[in-house]
């Protein structure tokens, strides 16, 4: 869940700093054959990049603390890009940012933080080189992945 404070936590230039180089260690994890470690830091890349749009709304050099949340579906809405992407020529990238949400639990819903399907507990044997693939295209593919989609508004 966010917390209230209205303190920096991070730049806004830094963040996307590390959505490009999570993305690049999430392909590095894929081709060496670690799924749940190129899930997981894909899943990081668009949590930053949701980061940066919110920066951008808001007309921010810094994220603030009120904004420390791993929840996508929130950090969506504070984006200012939800109704954007309800719209119907946005039809794809909101398939490809249902599939994501539906892997990447780390807090809060669907049982939370201690629930078996938090992303960070899974054993990684549960997740094929298939998963992961299907992952990073739905979040970096030019024509429906989340973060160029993102980027592209920002």
């Amino acid at each position: 869940m966010a917390t209230l404070s209205s303190k920096p936590l991070i730049s806004r230039c830094v963040l996307e700093e590390l959505g490009a180089t999570r993305l690049k260690e999430a392909n590095a994890l894929l081709q060496a054959g670690h799924y749940a470690g190129a899930i997981y830091l894909a899943g990081y890349a668009v949590e930053c990049y949701l980061k940066v749009a919110i920066c951008a709304a808001l007309d921010w050099d810094e994220l603030h603390g009120t904004f420390k949340s791993h929840d996508l579906d929130v950090l969506l809405l504070h984006s200012g890009l939800k109704k954007e992407m309800e719209a119907p020529e946005a039809a794809q990238v909101k398939r490809s940012f249902r599939k994501i949400t539906e892997v990447w639990i780390l807090e809060g819903k669907d049982g939370g933080r201690d629930s078996g399907k938090n992303i960070r507990y899974q054993h990684p044997s549960g997740l094929s080189e298939d998963d992961a693939r299907s992952f990073l295209k739905w979040v970096n593919d030019p024509s429906v992945g989340v973060v160029p989609w993102v980027k592209g508004r920002t």
